[in-house]
């Protein structure tokens, strides 16, 4: 297994493949970049007045973005805006004065009709033609009157995950049937592609001189921990995950580094450099990487750090 760098995009700090995998968005913190992925020139900007950008998702036609943004000091909001005109179509009707609860797992379902978030501390499924709340996820009894932090739709469209406080609460849409996972979310979290699989990044021995972050992999049917991955020590944490499409690999980024790992084994199969660093530079801020994400097709991977970059690379298997 090989990967080799074939683009950077400085001055954004997220990269989003497009459900097809034709288009990037780049994301800065006042617009966001749509190229093409096979030539990396640039068919068009989206610019939210006197925002700042958190986060993006396309819809499955790729027809919508949905987009989570900051305004004034604290006010989030997320709006949804009309690819073909580029202009905004509607904003949800729920502010979020948290500044610092993350928005930005914005997901649709897989007809594009519903929007899940988790903006107000609420975590909702919002009609993305009407603007209008269709359904909420309060916590269970046991979870007390926590807040909704983090909500994400599962590709498949049947499971609902909403992170409270210490717990992760699997709601089958279907049925109604919900599964506690006691686990912590640390930064990151996806579905597998096929929504048998959940993968979080996670706070290993809390408290203790040993903290440090890993991934633990569930399954959404059983709501049993199948696995945890540890990333070489170097890397000083799990920050960001992503499954390749057929389920099998997983990708992770850390300190710097990042690498694609065996679901099944657990093995680091082949890692690579996002972040070099300057000569006197340690902080952990700028060479952490915050995202990384499969193509569609399972052929490329986008790395997003810290340090205002985005990187395209080319897996060869």
């Amino acid at each position: 297994m090989k990967l080799t760098r074939v683009q950077t995009f400085k001055d954004v700090h997220k990269g989003f493949f497009s459900p097809g995998g034709k288009r990037v968005a780049l994301l800065d913190q006042t617009f966001v970049d749509i190229i093409e992925t096979a030539t990396t020139r640039k068919l068009f900007r989206l610019a939210p007045d006197n925002a700042t950008l958190l986060g993006i998702s396309f819809s499955p036609n790729e027809q919508s973005i949905a987009i989570a943004y900051r305004v004034e000091s604290s006010t989030i909001k997320v709006s949804i805006w009309d690819v073909a005109s580029r202009k905004e179509k509607l904003t949800l009707p729920v502010d979020d004065d948290d500044w610092r609860r993350d928005v930005d797992d914005l997901s649709f379902s897989p007809d594009g009709r519903l929007l899940a978030s988790n903006i107000g501390g609420i975590a909702r499924l919002w009609n993305v033609a009407t603007g209008k709340e269709e359904r909420r996820f309060p916590p269970p009894k046991e979870l007390n009157d926590a807040e909704a932090e983090r909500a994400l739709l599962s590709p498949n469209g049947e499971t609902l995950a909403v992170y409270f406080s210490h717990a992760v609460v699997l709601w089958n849409l279907n049925s109604g049937h919900t599964r506690v996972l006691h686990t912590e979310l640390y930064r990151d979290w996806r579905f597998s592609s096929d929504s048998k699989l959940l993968v979080l990044t996670v706070l290993s021995q809390k408290g203790a001189p040993t903290e440090h972050s890993a991934t633990e992999i569930w399954n959404v049917a059983t709501g049993q921990r199948e696995k945890v991955i540890e990333v070489p020590r170097e890397w000083r944490g799990a920050y960001t995950v992503s499954f390749a499409p057929d389920s099998k690999l997983l990708a992770i980024g850390g300190f710097r580094k990042f690498g694609v790992f065996s679901v099944e084994s657990g093995e680091l199969l082949v890692s690579e450099t996002h972040h070099r660093g300057g000569l006197f530079e340690d902080s952990e801020l700028p060479s952490q990487l915050n995202r990384v994400e499969f193509s569609p097709d399972g052929k490329m991977l986008l790395t997003s750090g810290d340090d205002k970059t985005v990187q395209l690379w080319r897996l060869d298997l």
